[in-house]
């Protein structure tokens, strides 16, 4: 018997839902929470607290450390100091390809002993690249991932025929029927945000599915691409020959004098302390969603202004707008807290289809399934076990980086040995107490850490308090989830004991 179109997308967007939905849940919480990366790191990082940036001094600094300690490496970079970063940091390539880079005081240049974590990067790198396996075997793992979620939400929006209308019809506390009416609205509310981060996300990572079409044009290394969509083809270069740069205030006070009380966000010098040495520096303001900000190029040998190299082409421009749509650099505080909560609608709407079809089936069906089992427990591990690993990952900040700032840093270790002690507790706790157990554990978690941290450090301040919100939520799922859910384990135990009897 043939299926209809409709009945068919709906197998296909239940079974790749199912297959794939945990690690989608996982890189849009982990993606949303990197909205706010920078300043997770501030959080994790105290001293940053007691940094008082000097703008006069930021560049000057760290080209004088770059000058004393990398005078032949082949390029500079410098990340100046910002608000919520206020460090430099720098990086040099040397004459053999290798990298290095470092952290400096922005008034001194100075090299700074901070503490040994990653803060939100560890967050934001595991979103998209994963972990313990290679970086391009990550991301391609990442994109497969993402055409996956394409095909859920096309399949999803040619299922639900009446998606629109369902959007105004949430009937709480009606077990199955109640899931599903939450699915749709989440599903409609931020179904656009869904289409274009799943989509901008697969553009952006382009050179890891094409690896060969690229090579073919860039031979030698395939990110050359990129220093091409990014900057025209460089003017003419004479031979090399080492020669004495500007010095470190005159390269700051040419700065200051195109571009006063300007925050930068970069400055690269190509081919530092030769006749080829040109600067390029970049401003940080930039609202625009293509990511072209003010940019000034000049010679580090004489100060003489250059034509802008910045690449104007329509590729560049659709390649940034892709970029600058999927990360939000341009967005202000309200629109990021918008951006941040339509990935929780994301994350919501990916575990109530999981949720929807572990309860739908179990409720269908009178007699035991390892199947079955097993999904409530990925589940549970997954959707609540995560949240509960962030915040260990927090924990193990404060509790022990903190006063060990010279140890190895086991913040990382934490997060993974919490998350996989998640999934083996799930297997031992009854079903009927899953999430009442899980989420009373995050709801402690979330609720204890604002005081941890505020015994710490002696402050607490609105990372504290946005966390007690996610304390409230977690109060609020307790209170809404676990009667549901036991409600549908009783109508189960009572169709199983009928059928024995």
């Amino acid at each position: 018997m043939h299926k209809s179109l409709r009945q068919s997308m709906a197998n296909l967007h239940s079974w790749v839902g199912l297959l794939v939905g945990w690690l989608l849940f996982s890189i849009f919480l982990l993606g949303s929470i990197s909205y706010y990366r920078e300043d997770i790191t501030a959080w994790m990082q105290p001293d940053y607290q007691h940094i008082k940036v000097d703008p006069s001094q930021t560049v000057s600094s760290a080209l004088v450390y770059l000058q004393q300690n990398a005078p032949t490496a082949k390029y500079w970079y410098i990340q100046p100091a910002s608000q919520n970063t206020p460090i430099n940091t720098i990086y040099w390539q040397q004459t053999d390809g290798t990298f290095n880079s470092k952290q400096l005081h922005p008034n001194t240049g100075k090299e700074l002993n901070l503490l040994p974590t990653q803060g939100g990067d560890f967050l934001y790198y595991l979103h998209f690249q994963l972990f313990g396996i290679p970086v391009l075997i990550g991301r391609l793992i990442v994109s497969a991932l993402a055409i996956i979620m394409l095909v859920a939400l096309i399949s999803g929006i040619i299922t639900h025929k009446k998606i629109f209308i369902d959007f105004f019809t949430l009937r709480a506390f009606k077990g199955q029927r109640s899931w599903l009416d939450f699915h749709n609205v989440v599903s409609v509310i931020a179904l656009p945000f869904f289409l274009t981060i799943t989509f901008t996300g697969l553009a952006i990572l382009f050179y890891v599915y094409f690896p060969s079409n690229i090579q073919k044009y860039y031979p030698n290394n395939i990110y050359d691409i990129f220093d091409e969509l990014r900057n025209k083809p460089a003017l003419v270069q004479k031979p090399i020959q080492p020669q004495k740069m500007l010095t470190a205030q005159a390269i700051q006070q040419h700065i200051t004098q195109q571009w006063q009380h300007a925050e930068l966000d970069s400055l690269e010098i190509k081919a530092p302390n030769t006749n080829n040495a040109i600067v390029t520096v970049k401003q940080k303001l930039d609202h625009s969603i293509t990511l072209a900000p003010a940019q000034l190029t000049f010679s580090a040998v004489t100060g003489q202004t250059l034509t802008d190299l910045q690449n104007p082409s329509a590729v560049t421009t659709l390649y940034n707008s892709m970029y600058g749509l999927h990360m939000a650099p341009f967005a202000q505080p309200i629109i990021r807290l918008g951006l941040f909560f339509s990935g929780i609608l994301g994350c919501l709407m990916i575990a109530s289809g999981l949720l929807l079809w572990s309860l739908k089936r179990q409720i269908q069906k009178s007699t035991y399934s390892l199947g079955y089992y097993i999904v409530d427990r990925l589940n549970v591990s997954t959707f609540v076990g995560l949240p509960i690993a962030i915040l260990g990952y927090f924990y193990t900040n404060r509790l022990f980086t903190v006063f060990y700032p010279h140890l190895p840093n086991y913040e990382i270790h934490v997060f993974f040995i919490i998350w996989l002690s998640c999934l083996f507790g799930s297997l031992v706790v009854k079903k009927e107490n899953l999430w009442l157990v899980f989420l009373s554990i995050f709801f402690s978690f979330a609720l204890l850490l604002p005081l941890v941290s505020g015994y710490v450090i002696h402050r607490i301040g609105l990372f504290e308090l946005f966390v007690w919100c996610f304390a409230g939520f977690s109060w609020f799922m307790l209170k809404n989830i676990q009667p549901i859910q036991k409600n549908a384990y009783q109508k189960l135990t009572r169709r199983k004991k009928h059928a024995h009897s």
